[in-house]
């Protein structure tokens, strides 16, 4: 029985679910379990073809869930202790890599392992220069992209390390405990699209694990500049106050609702009705999280501006 499932959550994605379940075949073969979450693709391709093609499992949902509730189904439905999530456009170049993120989760199932980013050209060529080594995480501030945004590390702050300590995730390449995850409740209340990484960077710094990142191991990534889908500007901010109301003392709660308000007023009304209309739900995580939370949102920022002074040097 195999360890690690890599999960897939997509929608709309063409030809590039078949590349990439190929790219993780050709790197990790059969040592992996390949888990599909179709998120009610309508693009007419048979999916579930590529998915018997590569010996993958298949999910399908019949109403659209979104990325984060996505991802926690593919959680849901994995059979293995450990799993890595990534994106749908993705290609992989280390025959190895889904050992050492075994092995690493073996020794401390109380992280987030990131793999490195390096996006990818139009020809589908690794931009090797451009290789990111996981994120700060802005926490306040007056930028609507920027509040509760993380921000790309491009500099090599800890050169002879291989795995690092790092505020946030990102890059859609993300390894986690099943067990860990199912106790720091995964993605719950985000909606369609965005925050992902900071909820989850915030809930393992909080609960006392780490975001580390593999340096040695790339992944190759195509960031587009359009979704093949719908994305809400008023799901983005729903995502942003949700995280605020659920992490944030009072003080900073109130600085994000009232940054978040003066840049997109027009979006705040509908926002603040849905989280009223979840306000038991959120309520409940809230006294859930507090009890095993070890560590306070003051010590994450404290960390965070450190590697952020690092990389101003």
């Amino acid at each position: 029985m195999n360890k690690l499932t890599t999960i897939i959550p997509f929608l709309n994605e063409g030809e590039e679910i078949a590349r990439t379940v190929a790219s993780i075949r050709e790197t990790a073969g059969n040592e992996v379990d390949i888990l599909l979450v179709n998120d009610n693709t309508q693009d007419h391709i048979d999916y579930r073809k590529v998915a018997n093609k590569y010996n993958c499992h298949y999910h399908y949902n019949s109403q659209r869930q979104g990325v984060a509730r996505s991802r926690d189904i593919g959680v849901e439905l994995c059979k293995t202790d450990y799993f890595i999530l990534f994106d749908g456009h993705m290609r992989f170049y280390h025959n190895n890599w889904w050992n050492e993120v075994v092995n690493a989760l073996q020794n401390d199932d109380r992280a987030v392992y990131c793999l490195r980013s390096y996006p990818l050209n139009e020809e589908f060529i690794l931009v090797e220069e451009s290789g990111s080594y996981g994120a700060c995480l802005n926490v306040l501030d007056t930028n609507f992209d920027n509040v509760l945004g993380p921000k790309w590390i491009n500099e090599d702050i800890f050169p002879d390390e291989k795995i690092v300590q790092i505020p946030c995730v990102l890059g859609a390449c993300y390894g986690v405990s099943k067990r860990y995850w199912n106790k720091i409740k995964g993605l719950n209340g985000l909606i369609t699209y965005g925050s992902d990484e900071a909820l989850l960077s915030l809930k393992t710094w909080m609960e006392g694990g780490r975001c580390l990142l593999f340096k040695e191991i790339q992944t190759g990534h195509i960031y587009r500049k359009k979704h093949p889908y719908k994305v809400a500007t008023t799901d983005i901010l729903y995502n942003k106050l949700l995280i605020a109301e659920l992490l944030l003392p009072v003080s900073y709660k109130t600085q994000v609702f009232q940054a978040l308000n003066s840049v997109y007023p027009d979006g705040m009304n509908a926002c603040m009705k849905l989280l009223q209309e979840n306000r038991q739900l959120i309520a409940e995580q809230k006294k859930y999280l507090a009890s095993i939370f070890t560590q306070d949102i003051d010590s994450f920022i404290d960390f965070n501006n450190k590697m952020q002074k690092q990389l101003s040097l």
